[in-house]
């Protein structure tokens, strides 16, 4: 059995973070403002929250919350708030966040981030299990969280942590998506998903590589279709949808497919990283 002070040091050491919107919703208009103030001042090695809160007009408090969100999708630097690579190009080809591509790609890279674990689980284990979900619906599927966090703080955070991502995609932005909807109070179903562009499916593919599989030359299909945090599970698309889209970034040029005996993967090009595919991606839309 384990002692309370063994547990309080496993709490400690979580690698999660249970609040990552802390019950915000994420306004992706001022995510677009935050970056665009990000990408102005990318020389001054680092922006304070108050130059933030200045320009944007909002409260420090929101600050913290939209720098989290922010970093989350891989726009900003956490701690300095600086912009990333991914930052910059984005704002330089859609600074409003608006893009059903850039949309997609903002959707997989959180929910396939396993720090940010109720938005991850929520896509990896609750929306792939049940064809209805909720907030009641998902709340046991958290349970092993209780390894790292008291009952009080589950109770207290959890549940507006969910409702922030059910709004993501009925609400704000994400809903262009139709990747999930409303079908009453409280309960959500899947949508009729729009398609997910070739690149966009590529640079995830990349990006699923250099988190789980850092530097492998190729990759099972199945794999892709069905693992954990794969494009396949995080987008909820079936294998032969996975499939389709792998033969599309094959005509692009990326990858190799290899089927044949015994084999059923995919082989990466030496020079294919994914920001040179969201460079593509923009110009070519």
């Amino acid at each position: 059995m384990i002692s309370e002070r063994e547990l309080h040091r496993i709490m400690k050491a979580t690698p999660y973070k249970l609040q990552l919107t802390k019950g915000f919703f994420a306004d992706f208009s001022q995510i677009a403002r935050m970056v665009a103030y990000a990408v102005e001042h990318q020389s001054d090695g680092r922006v304070p929250p108050d130059a933030y809160a200045t320009s944007i007009g909002i409260s420090l408090s929101r600050v913290e919350n939209l720098s989290s969100l922010a970093a989350a999708f891989g726009l900003i630097r956490p701690v300095v708030l600086t912009p990333t690579e991914l930052g910059v190009v984005i704002h330089r080809y859609d600074p409003f966040l608006d893009d059903l591509g850039t949309l997609w790609f903002l959707h997989y890279l959180v929910g396939s981030n396993e720090r940010y674990v109720v938005w991850n689980w929520l896509v990896n284990r609750v929306i792939p299990a049940n064809d209805r979900f909720s907030t009641a619906i998902a709340r046991p599927y958290f349970d092993d969280l209780t390894l790292f966090y008291s009952e009080r703080s589950m109770d207290k955070h959890l549940r507006k942590e969910m409702g922030a991502v059910w709004n993501a995609y009925t609400e704000q932005a994400l809903r262009h998506l139709r990747y999930i909807r409303a079908e009453s109070d409280q309960i959500y179903v899947r949508d009729d998903h729009e398609p997910v562009p070739p690149h966009i499916f590529c640079a995830a593919v990349l990006v699923y590589r250099e988190r789980f599989l850092p530097g492998a030359a190729t990759i099972d299909v199945p794999i892709l279709a069905h693992k954990a945090n794969s494009p396949g599970r995080v987008f909820d698309l079936t294998e032969r949808q996975v499939r389709d889209l792998l033969e599309e970034v094959k005509e692009l040029g990326y990858i190799q497919i290899e089927t044949r005996a015994d084999l059923d993967q995919i082989r990466f090009r030496d020079d294919c990283a994914f920001l040179d595919i969201m460079h593509q991606y923009y110009q070519e839309r």
